[in-house]
């Protein structure tokens, strides 16, 4: 659909409207993994990794609503990973979620998570979100309003109209939430300097397509 396209008395337009805010979130994406003779002690050995690691994350506040378990995979491992090669072990994998809501101490809480979990800790990235997205989808929401009818307005002062009422809405899928993600994946080790955190800006994008009436000119009231 072109940016305003004129139709039987009336014309339709699409408005784009972007709203950005710095995130409040840091989602955490956590796990521990650990290779063993035998598949129960795989299990044990990441499960108790992955709760020293989930210790670490509520004793510095984190809900217990924010953490959230992932599907656990356990697996045998087998030498240059052919399946009839040389029996390695078994793999554990636990995987686990969590938000951090305090993002000036977040850096430091991810070292000392992950520290806490040893060698079988891993941290996969991260991203930010938040907390209130509604409230910045509504913000864009306006903005492609006021841009629709801006555009609506312009065409119809260059063809001697004026605007009526609206005759439909209809909102477009946009851009989602731009979410900055950290490369950081498994094997980053035990460490205590602070994960250097900068949430930046996220934005939203909103495209609504908005078809107006022409009001009636008082020649065509005569």
């Amino acid at each position: 659909m072109p940016e305003g396209a004129a139709g039987p008395h009336g014309i339709t337009v699409l408005g784009i409207g972007t709203a950005a805010a710095t995130p409040d979130v840091l989602r955490l994406e956590l796990g521990a993994e650990v290779l063993a003779p035998n598949p129960q002690q795989a299990l044990t050995e990441a499960g108790r990794a992955l709760d020293r690691m989930r210790t670490e994350l509520t004793g510095a506040g984190v809900a217990a609503a924010d953490l959230t378990s992932g599907t656990i995979s356990l697996w045998p491992r087998y030498e240059r990973y052919e399946e009839h090669g040389k029996l390695l072990g078994y793999a554990a994998n636990l995987p686990m979620s969590a938000k951090l809501r305090d993002l000036t101490e977040a850096g430091s809480l991810i070292s000392q998570v992950i520290a806490a979990g040893g060698e079988p800790a891993r941290l996969y990235g991260l991203s930010f979100e938040h907390s209130e997205p509604a409230s910045l989808v509504a913000a864009a929401r306006a903005a492609a309003w006021r841009d629709a009818e801006a555009i609506a307005r312009q065409y119809a002062d260059l063809s001697g109209q004026r605007l009526g009422e609206v005759l439909g809405v209809t909102e477009s899928p946009g851009e989602g939430p731009i979410q900055p993600v950290a490369a950081m994946r498994s094997g980053m080790g035990a460490t205590a300097e602070a994960v250097p955190i900068e949430p930046g800006q996220a934005a939203v994008t909103v495209r609504v397509e908005v078809r107006f009436a022409f009001a009636p000119t008082r020649e065509s009231n005569r």
